[in-house]
């Protein structure tokens, strides 16, 4: 199987540090080492998949700072979204509640009595009570004699 290569010309800016400093390690590589692309395509992979470790730790404090900012603003925004889209669930969530109390009538629900009329009910039991008590006295009496 033939391998399929595309080219891309770099150009380094030798006033900066980095830049010349990648420019010259490129001019020492030999074909023992591989070539520019396979050199520069790990480089490239270990930083970006967070592999190299000593690269990491040659970054200036001003680079991490940098970063760890650009990570708060970047927690901040998605907290921000992350509430937002909360607020909106419970908006949403309590309409759909209290449309279903609306359209829902407890009076004529079957089984189920309004509160007053069943303290009303209640009330009349216990009156009412006493005076089977008496009634089943009196058949008890009635029924010895």
């Amino acid at each position: 199987m033939k391998k399929t290569y595309k080219c891309s010309n770099a150009k380094f800016c030798m006033e900066d540090e980095n830049q010349r400093r990648t420019w010259e390690y490129l001019q020492g590589v030999t074909r023992k080492d591989g070539s520019y692309g396979k050199i520069l395509s790990d480089a490239f992979v270990a930083v970006l998949d967070g592999k190299n470790g000593a690269a990491a730790s040659e970054c200036s404090s001003v680079e991490s700072k940098q970063s760890e900012q650009d990570l708060r603003k970047v927690e901040e925004l998605l907290e921000g979204l992350l509430e937002d889209k909360l607020r909106r669930l419970q908006e949403d969530l309590t309409e759909r509640i209290e449309k279903c109390f609306r359209n829902y009538d407890f009076s004529s629900s079957a089984g189920m009595a309004d509160p007053l009329e069943m303290d009303k009910a209640n009330g009349m039991e216990q009156m009412q009570e006493p005076e089977l008590s008496e009634d089943m006295m009196a058949f008890a009496f009635a029924m010895g004699e």
